[in-house]
């Protein structure tokens, strides 16, 4: 925390934007951890300030939508670090609604854990094996083609899932569908 604090601060840079939620999340908190050192409170709250997830930060931005369309139907499976720890969970949601074409299907456990929670796929094996096919019941029910998260462990526990329930849906970051639009917007204008 002190190393990042520093290095950070010292790149001069307005925020600091992540794409791991529970690496967000934990820099979010460098203020807390640090408040009782004489030498980086200080510091370690103004970076805590200045970090912001990539969702949140593009929708503060805002962000132009893409002017093309992806024919998909795409569910949204909270991360905990994202909506529990760092109280986010409209964003992912506005930037998928912007894309033309994605048809987002509410999914009903949305905001429950998938499992995949840091070590727990390793400490709690079996308990964490049955929240995934819990979660993939919920997936399968909303007859989507393409579940999206924000965090890489939930990426991994869901394609794991996926694959565990031969679940013919592909698992996507939301900002890999936004860039999809994008480029595909790009090569629709190419003369």
């Amino acid at each position: 925390a002190r190393r990042n604090t520093e290095v950070f601060l010292d790149s001069d840079v307005d925020a600091v934007v992540v794409a791991s939620a529970g690496c967000g999340a934990r820099m979010k908190e460098y203020g807390h951890l640090l408040k009782d050192d004489s030498e980086y409170a200080e510091k370690a709250s103004r970076l805590s300030a200045m970090v912001k997830d990539v969702h949140e930060f593009l929708v503060e931005l805002p962000f132009e939508p893409p002017g093309s369309s992806l024919k998909y139907k795409v569910t949204y499976q909270d991360s905990c670090h994202l909506s529990n720890a760092q109280r986010i969970s409209e964003p992912p949601r506005e930037i998928l609604r912007s894309i033309t074409g994605v048809e987002l299907v509410e999914l009903s456990s949305a905001s429950m854990c998938c499992g995949g929670g840091g070590t727990y796929t390793i400490t709690e094996r079996d308990f964490s094996l049955k929240i995934l096919d819990s979660k993939m019941r919920a997936i399968e029910e909303t007859g989507a083609e393409i579940v999206a998260t924000a965090n890489p462990g939930c990426v991994l526990q869901l394609q794991y899932g996926v694959g565990r329930a031969a679940l013919p849906i592909d698992v996507r970051y939301v900002t890999d569908l936004l860039d999809e639009a994008y480029r595909r917007e790009r090569v629709n204008s190419l003369p």
